[in-house]
């Protein structure tokens, strides 16, 4: 599958910018909404790559045997008082397909958690997968926020654009509340503005945010709930969306 983008001109300068559009475009938004959250919320943090692989060669996994292993991982940190968010990726093992000549799909796993010496080690995360190998790794350097950037374009992301975009689905990620898509400068505002808890419970564009929520009335004697969205903030673009094309020239 092809990539796609999207283009942007710059109204005063008139520079044009392409950006990845599609899934490839959603995996790279889901980065930013987990970089975000960790620099709002993890005033520290570990980082954790792991890698899940088949014993047996397939095409293809269902999701709830990933889902299951992150689940577990999931409960294991949260009764150790560690917040935990990961980001999800399959591959084709390229090692085994030009060996064997076998597909088989193999996950990397970026997973970021709060609290030292709570991760589970790979012999208990391997009872809960149960259909290969499991792997940690670590980076041996404590990770600056916008490094997670690139170490998930260099381990998580390799092959992307040309194998994983194949599959129906191809990665998925923990759940973050929708304020964290906005740029970073811009979510700065709006907390300073709001502050934080409040803010996460607005909904936004990329470029808007709106109080959301329900109001009570009266109709006919019986107390009834609307739901409204009012916009409270508006940020200014100076890029004119263009349209998506098949390449970026």
């Amino acid at each position: 599958m092809a990539l796609k983008w999207r283009c942007f001109k710059n109204k005063v300068t008139g520079q044009v910018l392409y950006m990845p559009a599609g899934r490839y475009g959603n995996f790279l938004n889901s980065i930013k909404k987990l970089v975000n959250y960790v620099r709002y919320n993890m005033p520290i943090y570990y980082v954790v790559h792991l890698g899940l692989t088949l014993e047996k060669a397939a095409e293809e996994v269902h999701w709830k045997n990933l889902h299951r292993v992150m689940q577990f991982i999931d409960r294991r940190l949260k009764r150790a008082g560690s917040d935990f968010k990961y980001i999800a990726v399959k591959e084709i093992q390229q090692e085994r397909l030009e060996k064997y000549g076998e597909k088989a799909v193999h996950y990397h796993i970026l997973c970021v958690y709060s609290k030292p010496y709570v991760f589970p080690s790979a012999e208990e995360i391997g009872k809960s997968w149960s259909l290969g190998s499991v792997k940690i790794t670590a980076p041996k350097i404590r990770m600056k926020v916008w490094k997670i950037v690139n170490y998930i374009g260099k381990y998580i992301g390799k092959g992307y654009e040309y194998e994983a975009l194949d599959y129906r689905k191809s990665f998925t990620a923990s759940q973050i509340k929708q304020i964290y898509k906005l740029s970073a400068e811009r979510l700065k505002s709006v907390f300073e503005r709001l502050g934080k808890k409040a803010a996460e419970g607005c909904a936004c564009t990329y470029r808007k945010v709106y109080l959301v929520g329900y109001e009570v009335s009266e109709i006919l004697g019986k107390e009834v709930q609307k739901p409204f969205k009012d916009l409270i903030m508006n940020f200014p673009s100076e890029w004119a969306y263009q349209g998506i094309y098949d390449n970026p020239f």
